[in-house]
């Protein structure tokens, strides 16, 4: 009876289903979890705007994500695009809502003590340069919209009139991340040009978001570029620049699953939001069978799947040789089986040109050549089919004897032109390479969006463009060659729930495992930072106990006679030291007591864990002392030893094995404990984990494997501790020691 009450209970469960949140409206419903980072102004505005909800603020995105996705919290509140690269590099479970909550301006924080004079000014001069030239709009396209940046060759100045110290995060994607063991990103970037505007050489000092306001308004840094929304709080500490731009902010909510219906038939998504490459065939077809919906252009098939995915659209328009590809390459997103338009593929040249027209003919042979002898059609089989050895291209032997052709092409568009294991590959770029190797040609290509490609055929930059669906209006623009093959337009949509459910099982919990220690350690080289994150952790943890026993030691010596002068102050220190928060510690440290002196993170936290380790050992050695009796250091004196012998040779060794089992405890302690040096700028192991986590949005394996290194480490240094009591304590001297200077008789 009771295992038939728990079964019905649990199948209760299973069949409630979870009420999806489309918008913000239902933030108001009493009881709402509602996770905001802590640095928005958005955290003062959601308490006011629902006060029935409970505000959560976080200073760990990739935590709150987890939270959403596992039902901790109801929502979570922050920057869209951050959300979107967080969904598309692999955060699951998740959705962003359509609508924005508010929008924040993003700019550049300045250091009211910085050395360069009139810092403020000159960076509002560089920003308003740059947004004439159009520089700030290029690289907002670049690293934000399109996710695309690579960081340019920037001029360095050769004889640098200042020193820029620049403080940013590196984990925040794609304003200031790690790329291995680089930083790069918008605001890396920005740095760059506006030291080389300034003429200064730059320095990047790291920060946790809650101590990178702290050290501007120390001096610790000249500015801070790293996606800071300007607030009128922050206004308070220091003083900003202009605005960079505008970032939307939004709410990430729980993929409950019912918000993308399975349909079967097209018009059941009339009304609904559907992406629509830019061009004429695909807009025409929304038009006419989605006449009812909202149609959102893009200009990639990566930015439609991803919009697909984070819910921002129901479907997207595209080729259905492309929807074959990616749904064997993504099975959460699939296509309906019905065309809505015929269309022909082909090459696309300069019109009214005689080279033009003579390369176009040309093509136009090799084309029906190819058509004769097969070769068309085994490029069909090659690239729509599911063999994927055969999915390589060959261009080493391109002799270039009758010159180079320069082909425009867009590397994101399946099965045509992509890339794979970093190269270029695709029906298009094998059919290009197969022309040019017959006809003695040389190859360049060129990568670029969709919407540009007509552009640059027409001004001469390229030859000629790779396949574009062929229309009237397109064939005013530009010459087509012949059909290199033929299609129709479909539908795509997400899978149904339980194809996406098998998709992301995937090879279960090892093959899981294996995917994310890829990731974690072995893409773009990450080992490379654990490593320096460990050598930073080790440097500080074996510096601060050295000189910590030193410092313990030699204030005891000062203490132990009883001088009141030394021990008044140094119960005060040790009391202010062993009363406060590490973290606390460091912090006034670095912002307060070495705030006006270009001190590394490294050595304050050394300095700092200096302190609370050496107060330690002081209060170790009182306690190991004061248990050896006083009638020890009375019979050394009556045997004629000074005052000192009488110490390092009687009571010394005696009160060693009282405080050497509390000494290896503190030691164990002090590692772990330097995990929150990333609060002074300093990447040790814990902060190199956050880096990671940030890239991978995973918590399991970055956590697991920091946890595992820390572990390592207390053991290997507890070792050597356990091998040094052993050589040093005194019970196991030999008698030959233990009698020197005695006389046998």
């Amino acid at each position: 009876m009771l295992f038939a009450l728990i079964a019905a209970l649990f199948a209760g469960c299973a069949d409630k289903k979870e009420d999806a949140i489309t918008s913000f409206a239902a933030f108001g419903k009493p009881g709402m979890k509602i996770g905001v980072m802590f640095d928005l102004i958005e955290f003062e505005t959601l308490k006011k705007d629902y006060p029935d909800a409970e505000i959560i603020a976080y200073n760990d995105s990739p935590l709150a994500y987890k939270d959403v996705a596992n039902g901790r919290i109801d929502a979570y509140v922050y920057a869209r695009r951050e959300m979107e690269l967080a969904i598309e590099n692999g955060t699951e479970g998740v959705r962003l809502m359509d609508e924005n909550y508010s929008e924040n301006p993003v700019a550049v924080g300045v250091s009211p003590k910085s050395a360069i004079p009139d810092l403020q000014k000159k960076l509002n001069e560089f920003i308003a340069e740059s947004k004439a030239d159009g520089t700030l709009d290029d690289m907002f396209r670049r690293w934000v919209s399109e996710v695309s940046g690579t960081m340019p060759d920037i001029p360095v100045a050769a004889h640098p009139a200042y020193h820029l110290r620049v403080g940013t995060t590196g984990t925040v994607m794609p304003y200031s991340y790690y790329v291995g063991a680089e930083l790069t990103g918008y605001d890396i970037e920005l740095a760059y040009r506006f030291a080389a505007w300034l003429g200064a050489d730059v320095e990047f000092r790291i920060y946790d978001f809650g101590g990178i306001v702290p050290a501007a308004s120390a001096g610790e840094i000249d500015c801070i570029m790293s996606n800071l929304f300007k607030t009128a709080e922050k206004e308070k500490e220091i003083p900003f620049s202009d605005t960079l731009f505008n970032v939307e902010i939004t709410a990430m909510v729980r993929d409950t699953g019912d918000t993308q219906p399975t349909a079967t038939d097209v018009s059941d998504y009339n009304g609904k939001k559907i992406g629509v490459l830019v061009g004429p065939l695909m807009e025409d077809a929304a038009k006419k069978y989605f006449p009812d919906s909202e149609c959102l252009l893009f200009n990639s098939y990566p930015d439609c799947v991803s919009a697909l995915l984070a819910g921002k659209i129901d479907g997207f328009l595209g080729d259905e040789p492309g929807m074959i590809s990616l749904h064997a390459e993504t099975p959460e997103v699939d296509y309906i089986h019905e065309t809505l338009a015929e269309n022909n593929y082909a090459f696309a040249f300069r019109k009214n040109d005689p080279e033009s027209a003579a390369l176009c003919e040309e093509l136009n042979d090799f084309l029906t050549q190819s058509r004769a002898d097969g070769t068309m059609e085994e490029l069909g089989q090659i690239w729509l089919g599911n063999d994927e050895a055969k999915k390589t291209v060959d261009m080493s032997d391109l002799t270039g004897e009758n010159g180079t052709v320069r082909v425009v092409t867009t590397s994101t568009d399946m099965p045509w032109s992509y890339v794979k294991n970093g190269k270029n590959v695709g029906y298009d770029i094998d059919l290009v390479v197969r022309f040019c190797r017959a006809r003695g040609y040389a190859l360049e290509l060129g990568d670029m969006d969709f919407a540009g490609r007509i552009p640059a055929v027409q001004t001469g930059k390229y030859d000629f463009s790779t396949d574009m669906n062929v229309t009237p209006e397109r064939e005013e623009q530009v010459l087509f060659s012949s059909p290199t093959a033929n299609g129709g337009i479909v539908l795509a949509v997400r899978a149904s729930a339980d194809a996406r459910g098998a998709a992301k099982k995937g090879g279960g919990f090892l093959s899981s495992v294996a995917d994310s220690f890829e990731k974690t350690f072995l893409r773009e080289n990450r080992w490379q930072l654990f490593l320096a994150g460990i050598g930073t952790t080790l440097l500080i943890t074996i510096l601060s106990i050295i000189l910590g026993t030193l410092l313990g030691f030699a204030v005891f010596m000062l203490c132990r006679n009883g001088n009141p002068v030394a021990n008044t102050v140094t119960r005060f220190c040790v009391w202010l030291v062993q009363g406060m928060p590490a973290v606390v510690l460091l912090m006034i440290l670095c912002y307060v007591v070495f705030g006006k002196f270009a001190i590394s993170g490294t050595v304050v936290s050394v300095i700092g864990f200096t302190l609370i380790f050496g107060a330690a050992v002081f209060a170790m050695m009182r306690a190991g002392v004061g248990a050896v009796d006083g009638g020890q250091t009375e019979a050394a004196y009556g045997l004629g030893y000074s005052d000192r012998k009488a110490f390092f040779r009687i009571v010394l060794p005696q009160a060693l094995p009282h405080f050497l089992p509390a000494y290896k405890g503190e030691i164990t302690a002090l590692i772990k404990a330097t995990a929150v040096v990333g609060y002074v700028a300093v990447q040790d192991l814990t902060k190199i984990g956050d880096i990671v986590r940030s890239r991978t949005y995973e918590a399991f394996f970055p956590l697991i494997a920091v946890a595992v290194i820390y572990f390592i480490l207390a053991a290997i240094l507890t070792f050597i501790v356990n091998r040094t009591v052993l050589r040093i304590d005194p019970r196991r001297r030999p008698k030959d020691v233990i009698l020197k200077g005695v006389k046998d008789k």
